[in-house]
């Protein structure tokens, strides 16, 4: 090949490479920050979303965060209601995807769904925490 020719191709493979790296960086950056938001970061994010492009005021503010905190509570006692049905459908998926696994799948795969009810967990009691942490600053700032 010529030197020309030789000089296309490498421009065109570090090109190439500039576009993974560049991809790999996005979707890192957007599983860091969107992907991966806690429910207290999406609450924190709406809340600022609110004040700032509608103006809300400090009481608007206080206001919303009630709001938000009755309507999670009625979330969670429409979801408590549905528990049980849904727990049951679940552990009916477990024993199907079990069924289907070898002896030696079947461990490895209960350690899966043990971690992911750890994890679900985990969380469950870090909403309960923040959403104790609001109530006890609201009834501050109420007294």
């Amino acid at each position: 090949m010529k030197r020309n020719q030789w000089s296309a191709v490498l421009l065109a493979m570090l090109l190439f490479c500039c576009g993974v790296a560049v991809g790999a960086l996005a979707h890192r950056y957007y599983s860091a920050t969107v992907v991966n938001a806690k429910g207290e970061d999406l609450r924190q994010h709406y809340l600022s979303e609110m004040r700032s492009k509608l103006g809300l005021t400090s009481a608007q503010v206080s206001q919303l965060e009630a709001i938000m905190d009755e309507t999670k509570a009625k979330t969670r006692a429409v979801r408590d209601q549905y528990r049980p049905e849904m727990l049951k459908v679940r552990n009916e998926q477990i024993n199907r995807v079990k069924s289907i696994l070898t002896p030696q799948q079947i461990p490895i795969y209960e350690q899966l769904v043990a971690e992911r009810e750890r994890r679900a967990r985990e969380q469950e009691e870090h909403d309960r925490k923040e959403e104790q942490k609001r109530a006890a600053s609201r009834h501050q700032l109420t007294h």
